[in-house]
């Protein structure tokens, strides 16, 4: 029993010993060492204007529209996630956008509540790069011109 306690003993001194010796010598393989070389594109960026067509409502103008736009090859999340204010021509003209294809998703907020969701292409040519966008007839309320149609009591009496 003593001998098999020594030999254990013996055996991970051993072992121990091996492994520093190996670790002194530096007997272990490099890490080679990489330099990392950043390469960056110069992507063009363009101007994308978007037109809120209200002729149905005289031209009234827009109070904000929210602008959500991820690119079309899921690479980027949120590139554009704005409020914009309209000029008086209702547009609004995103600057700096880097050329490519996106999901627009654009929220119209105020009296002239809309959703538009499309896909857009921004290119390096101008003419290319707008969106018209049609909004819906909206009024709002005046005094003394709503109508109220009669209500039909028949329907809501009980029979027994």
């Amino acid at each position: 029993m003593l001998f098999m306690f020594s030999a254990r003993t013996l055996f991970s001194t051993l072992l121990l010993s091996a492994t520093l010796h190996t670790f002194a010598a530096n007997d272990t393989p490099a890490v080679k060492e990489t330099t990392a070389t950043v390469s960056v594109k110069k992507v063009a960026s363009v101007n994308y204007t978007f037109h809120l067509d209200n002729t149905v409502n005289k031209n009234k103008s827009v109070d904000s529209v929210l602008v959500i736009l991820d690119k079309f090859d899921r690479s980027g999340a949120g590139i554009v996630t704005k409020v914009f204010y309209p000029d008086a021509n209702n547009q609004i003209i995103i600057d700096n956008l880097p050329a490519g294809k996106y999901y627009a998703e654009i929220y119209v907020l105020g009296l002239y509540k809309k959703h538009f969701s499309a896909v857009i292409t921004a290119e390096k040519s101008v003419k290319k790069n707008q969106a018209k966008l049609q909004l819906d007839y909206k009024d709002s309320y005046t005094p003394g011109n709503a109508r109220i149609p009669a209500e039909n009591i028949a329907l809501f009496a009980y029979k027994f």
